[in-house]
């Protein structure tokens, strides 16, 4: 599945926007993959999420109460997702809101991006514009934090649908809750949950959420840049050996080029983050 380009302007070589933008990658690729272009941008001196539709509208996407996007994702607490139109001001729709506020059904799913991609592909479908996904496969990640190492990652094959992933989410959770993990923390609601158990120094965080927000979960995305990425460690081998063999060759254009690749593959949001060289 291809994503949408990037936004038509100058800003895409400004280091301020491109740190923006690359802070909220979790949920601009998902957006483009939906194939709306998605931009970072000022709306009254807040800095919001703009992704373009196809009948000239475009969703603004802030965070909540906070307004203006804090320099880091983890710092977002809730979502509001307005639909607006610069021709018309009369188009003002909430799409989705998880502000905490009283009888927000949608305030325990927080910062979770989840419930905020299937309200928009709810969006999307309902006004029959292309991009949302046919199905939503879902998984359950087991995120382990551990003071003597680092943090271990696990996740469960997809599921079709997130209630399927929901039950094997409850298995897990009991299984650790009789191995005596208490649940110290819970955000979301059914199917789309994450909680926090702990015991001691022990800490994991079981979450269930869409297959394509996780690293390799859908394994569907094409590169989109202007060079094409190596996507795993054979062909990131394989790269460096047509490199090497270049340059035995003398042909500094295929080192030039090769070496672009590999210099700019980081970047790319269609490269696994397992295989990233950050």
């Amino acid at each position: 599945m291809r994503l949408a380009p990037l936004p038509h302007h100058n800003r895409t070589n400004d280091p301020a926007w491109k740190a923006m933008y690359d802070v909220y990658e979790p949920l601009i690729t998902p957006m483009r993959r939906r194939q709306l272009v998605t931009d970072i941008g000022d709306c009254g001196g807040s800095t919001v999420i703009y992704a373009q539709l196809p009948d000239g509208t475009h969703l603004t996407i802030t965070t909540g109460n906070e307004g203006s996007l804090p320099s880091s994702i983890d710092s977002v607490t809730s979502w509001l997702v307005t639909h607006n139109s610069d021709d018309n001001p009369t188009v003002d729709y909430v799409v989705y809101d998880s502000v905490a506020v009283p009888n927000n059904v949608y305030a325990f799913a927080g910062a979770l991006i989840a419930p905020l991609l299937l309200a928009i592909d709810a969006f999307l479908e309902a006004r029959k514009m292309p991009g949302a996904p046919a199905d939503h496969p879902a998984v359950v990640t087991v995120t382990t934090v551990h003071e003597t190492g680092p943090a271990g990652f696990a996740t469960t094959r997809p599921f079709e649908h997130g209630h399927a992933a929901a039950e094997k989410h409850a298995t897990i959770v009991d299984a650790l809750a009789a191995d005596g993990l208490h649940i110290a923390h819970h955000t979301g609601f059914f199917p789309w949950q994450q909680q926090v158990l702990v015991a001691r120094d022990r800490v994991l965080i079981v979450q269930t959420t869409l297959a394509e927000l996780v690293p390799g979960g859908r394994g569907d995305l094409q590169c989109f840049c202007q060079f094409a990425h190596p996507q795993t460690p054979e062909e990131d081998q394989r790269l460096h050996a047509e490199v090497a063999q270049a340059l035995s060759n003398g042909d500094a254009q295929g080192v030039y080029l090769g070496m672009v690749r590999l210099a700019t593959a980081p970047g790319c949001p269609a490269r696994p983050k397992a295989g990233r060289r950050d």
